[in-house]
């Protein structure tokens, strides 16, 4: 039981860390108050959390032995659900949505792959191989 609420814990901090990285970039660029940039926070969280984190759990849920395997997988899933999300936000949104809501989700989709291996995924599997 306590190593599921860890697993949610850590999941928890990875969709923080994913809203923020993708967030970040937008503050740098628009450069505006902080009203603004809490907005474009606000976006980049609900997105990070609505979308990103079910769909992560869902992934180490349904294939959570085959992708302690190797990290190639699970980079390739999370960039082949990363840019699934770019080419819906350009059908529904054109380049301007594509470029505001498409660009940050892969960005923040590279971020679950990357903290997820490192935190979650290779810890087990060298858990396992003990």
């Amino acid at each position: 039981m306590s190593d599921m609420l860890i697993l949610f814990a850590k999941s928890l901090v990875i969709a923080f860390a994913a809203a923020v990285a993708a967030w970040l970039p937008w503050v740098l660029v628009i450069g505006g108050d902080a009203d603004s940039s809490l907005q474009l926070f606000a976006v980049a969280a609900v997105g990070s959390f609505a979308v990103g984190l079910p769909i992560a759990l869902l992934t180490y849920y349904l294939a959570g032995e085959q992708l302690r395997q190797s990290a190639v997988t699970v980079f390739m899933i999370a960039n082949m659900a990363g840019v699934m999300l770019l080419l819906v936000t350009m059908v529904l949104g054109q380049v301007f949505g594509g470029f505001v809501f498409g660009v940050p989700s892969l960005i923040g989709a590279n971020v679950y792959a990357v903290l997820g291996w490192f935190w979650i995924l290779k810890p087990q599997r060298d858990a396992l191989n003990v």
